[in-house]
């Protein structure tokens, strides 16, 4: 009984060492490359030129090269000068262990580590589905990988980053995120993308106008409405043009009969009381006409028939002193108009001229 308990147990304590085992080299990877890209694996020793080098993959030898710098295995570009492999293209199937073995001139080996390569897809564009249960709104975010163990999910509202959300789904509340965006991003060890940004479509707020009104779309009755509202608009704008020129045109003729109104009370003024300069211009004609009767000559100057018409002197007497002319009555003052004080001054007029006499 006692020898099949220890089997049990030794059996039991295998199993768990070899699990531990395949779980550490599963998981576990010394360097990450993505697939289609280059990768160098880097060698753990300063290589001298009198050492050996070679490289083995998944203990199959793929490179070996001697002291004298000749390859047996291999090629030269496969290697820098400091020993370190270089990987061109990568694929899936270059994932897996490299082991270098440097050995000096006697033959001895340097014991150097093995590396773990992991080469990993790049990651597609992921998409964000949206569904509506209850008042709520739920997001995933799918992508179409191979590898979804080693992808990582995070989200990102409104292009921020939303912490403590790994995994690729996301509920929020409909009413509270109505008008954010959301998107999430997917990345592994290699590569990363971000799917474009969504907006919930479960919570939609109740419009302000009914949809339609007697079965009409209510868009057309504010449609209709508006341009009824711009022609009235319109029609008071061009009545007020018109009553602003009807306006104008009045203050106009007012100024205009103003104006005649003035002009004809000057011109009954002048008539009833002419400027003193005409009475004197028709006293002169006036002595002009008087010539005698059968004159044919031509016509006195003005102040010649002045002085004939003047009375004669009488002759000067010796030791009498010359007597004075007679002086030119004073004319009496223009009167003056008092039934016009309220009225405002007349415009100044030109003077008229009075009728010529005809010659006899």
């Amino acid at each position: 009984m006692m020898r099949v308990v220890m089997k049990m147990a030794a059996l039991s304590t295998i199993s768990l060492l070899l699990l531990c085992c395949f779980i550490s080299s599963a998981d576990m990877c010394d360097h990450y490359a993505a697939v289609g890209k280059n990768f160098t694996v880097p060698l753990p020793h300063k290589l001298q030129n009198a050492e050996r080098l070679i490289w083995k993959h998944n203990n199959v030898k793929i490179l070996d090269r001697k002291p004298n710098n000749d390859f047996i295995t291999g090629k030269r570009e496969m290697v820098d000068e400091k020993g370190s492999l270089k990987l061109t293209n990568l694929k899936k199937a270059d994932s897996g262990e490299y082991t270098p073995e440097v050995y000096n001139a006697a033959g001895k080996s340097q014991g150097l580590k093995l590396a773990r390569l992991c080469v990993l897809d790049l990651v597609p564009k992921p998409t964000v589905k949206m569904t509506c249960p209850s008042t709520s709104v739920t997001f995933t975010c799918k992508v179409t990988s191979p590898q979804t163990k080693e992808l990582n999910f995070e989200w990102l509202q409104n292009n921020k980053v939303i912490d403590k959300t790994k995994g690729n789904t996301l509920s929020r509340e409909a009413k509270s995120v109505e008008k954010d965006t959301f998107s999430c991003n997917v990345s592994n060890r290699v590569s990363f993308m971000i799917s474009a940004p969504v907006t919930q479509i479960c919570y939609k707020p109740q419009p302000i106008l009914p949809e339609k009104l007697l079965g009409i779309n209510t868009w057309i009755f504010v449609g209709v409405g508006g341009g009824i509202a711009l022609v009235l608009i319109i029609v008071v704008i061009v009545c007020c043009i018109c009553t602003k020129r009807k306006k104008r045109l009045q203050m106009k003729e007012e100024a205009e009969l103003r104006l005649k109104w003035n002009n004809e009370q000057q011109h009954q003024l002048n008539q009833h009381n002419p400027p003193p300069d005409h009475q004197h211009r028709h006293h002169h004609h006036h002595h002009h006409q008087q010539q005698p009767a059968g004159h044919t000559g031509p016509r006195q100057h003005r102040s010649k028939q002045h002085r004939d018409q003047q009375r004669p002197r009488a002759p000067d007497q010796p030791g009498s002193f010359p007597q004075p002319s007679p002086r030119r009555p004073a004319q009496a003052p223009r009167p003056v108009d008092m039934t016009d004080d309220e009225q405002p001054p007349p415009l100044p007029q030109p003077r008229k001229k009075a009728p010529k006499t005809p010659r006899v």
